[in-house]
Parts: C-alpha cells; structure tokens; sequence
C-alpha cells in the first residue's frame, strides 16, 4: 500500500527550497503555516478509503497557511473522484446539461458538504472546528489559492509547476462513477501524477473573468510536452463538468481557537494530531481527541530518480519540536 505514492515525498519536501531564510511563528495551538526553509508542516485528521478495496486509512494532510485565526489544511493526496455536474449517458456525451455562473452552484460542491464531509471527517471531534467559507466547510482550492506563493505553491498559471503535483491513492485510481460511463482517474505513465478539479471556471484570457458555462478549471496530472520543453503537469488548465476522471484535493480551514496539537512533530513521516478543545480559557477544559491511528498509516518514501531532474534529498530527520502546552498533557 505504501508503495504505490512514493512519488510524493519528494515533490513534497523539495520547495524547502533556496529562497532566503525565514522564521515562521508557531500558532498557540502548536499549527504554523507554510515556510520556505521548513516546508509545511503535516497534520493526519479524519479517515477515508485508501486501499482499492475501500479499506480506510487515516488521511494526510498539509498545512498551507495559519492566519485571521484559522488553519488552512489540504490534503496531501488525490482522495476520491468525482463529478462537478452528475450525469451521464446521453445527457453527458451531448452537454446537455445547464451551465454554471461560479463554483458553488455544482454538484459536487453540494456533495463535498453534504455527504463526504462527514465521511471524511465525521468521526473526528475537530469536525466541529471546521469553519463555514464561501463554499461551505469542504472543497477544492482555488486557482488564486493554488497560485499563492504564501501557501507553498508557484505564482504561475502555466506549464509545469512541481509545487501543485499530486499523487492519487489507490482508492481515487480505481472509482469509476457510473457502470456504463466515463473512465477512471489515470495516473501518468511516467510521474504517477494524476489530475484534479480546483474551484473556478474557465476564465477569460484577456480579462481573467471567469467564463459562465460549461467548464471547470483543473490542475493538470499528465504529461504532455510542449514548446518550453518538461511537462504540463501543475498546469492550471480547464475541462468540462461532466468529466468523470478528475480528482478530488480538498481544503478545510479549523478555528485555532478550538484545536490543538496533542501528538507529532509535523514531519511527513510523523505528522501531528489534533484534539478538539471546547473552551481554552476555562479552568476545566474539555479535550476531545481524535481515534488512535493504525500502524497502516500511509507514509511514502523516496522515489525512484525522474530523468533530468536533479535527486531531491529528504527533510532533516530532527524536526523543530510542536509546542504542547502544560495543560494539554
């Protein structure tokens, strides 16, 4: 099971890069965000289907900025598949389906925060320090999101960008929507790098307005040369809203000041657990923790060599120690 995103790490910890060193300050509830030097700091939360089969496994996540008092997270791999308008058949094959202004109006912003929220969530306390956002509690990026430097990505639309590649889990290569239509997730022959859906329309190449219609925008996971040479992988690109083989990378934003950081250091290989605190200043607190989590936790490990890119060494295996404070204990 491990095995098969190995890619990740790598593509992971590698924009701890060679910017100007920086000093992070760490959130009283023991979070920080995204730093050029540190990289970003990991959080495991929630469960979710991992292996083919559907068994679960807990779900890795990374965190992209703390601030104005909440916790931006975002799952480090591709978790699911699915639709932004649900049809199929003919209705899907011939477009006919009605066209959307922004987002919020899909299908699958409906299901987000409908239905997989609370299985992706609904056994963990912090679910209650998720907060309401535009677009509910659950969803996918955005393109202006997924161009922010802050957060840990490239502020570049185009062309190959390793800071957005993702990697699917077994579990998201093999959903297929519908019996009799659509294909699956498919991950590129030579990265392992799959495709996923990000919260905007198509815009508008001379205004930059997104374009009401029939498109969505997606962060691009197979490889496709172009005139620049490398690939087209973390190309923000577009595709329609029936398209059944993107995947799913979803965000959550937590309230800071009902969480806190009772286990890990934030590495990859040991990420940090959360505890849902329902009141920090009273006297008796009430401190609600997450499930143990089972040794199967997936955890990838250097990949094999990517031909004409250099070899990306790992993160120092001594991590900066998360803060616990006395109460917590």
């Amino acid at each position: 099971m491990i095995a098969l995103l190995t890619a990740a790490l790598m593509v992971l910890v590698s924009f701890a890069s060679d910017a100007e060193d920086t000093t992070y300050t760490m959130d009283p509830c023991g979070l920080r965000g995204y730093d050029a030097n540190a990289g970003w700091q990991y959080v495991v939360m929630g469960e979710y289907p991992y292996d083919k089969d559907g068994t679960p496994a807990p779900v890795l996540w990374q965190v992209l900025a703390v601030e104005d008092g909440k916790a931006l997270l975002y799952t480090t791999y591709i978790i699911d598949a699915h639709q932004c308008t649900e049809v199929s058949g003919a209705v899907a094959e011939n477009k006919k389906y009605p066209d959307v202004s922004d987002y919020g109006e899909t299908d699958l912003n409906r299901w987000l925060n409908e239905t997989m929220i609370q299985n992706l969530l609904g056994q963990e306390p912090v679910l209650s320090a998720v907060t309401e956002e535009q677009y509910g509690r659950l969803y996918p990026l955005t393109d202006i999101e997924l161009m922010n430097e802050a957060y840990g990505f490239t502020n570049q639309r185009f062309y190959e960008v390793r800071s957005r590649w993702a990697y699917a889990t077994p579990y998201a290569l093999n959903v297929k929507l519908y019996p009799n239509y659509g294909s699956k997730l498919q991950k590129d022959r030579t990265y392992g790098t799959a495709s996923y859906w990000v919260a905007a329309l198509k815009r508008n190449d001379k205004t930059s307005e997104q374009i009401p219609g029939k498109r969505m925008q997606i962060c691009a996971g197979i490889a496709d040369p172009h005139e620049k040479g490398g690939t087209n992988i973390g190309h923000l690109s577009n595709s329609f809203l029936n398209r059944t083989s993107m995947g799913l990378r979803l965000a959550v934003r937590l309230d800071t000041s009902k969480i806190q950081v009772i286990s890990g250091s934030g590495t990859i290989w040991d990420p940090c657990r959360l505890a849902f605190v329902t009141d920090k200043n009273a006297e008796e607190k009430e401190i609600l923790t997450p499930l143990p989590v089972s040794a199967s936790t997936p955890a990838p490990t250097t990949p094999a060599p990517v031909n004409g890119r250099p070899t990306l060494a790992p993160p120092d295996a001594v991590a900066t120690p998360v803060p616990i404070p006395d109460w917590i204990r």
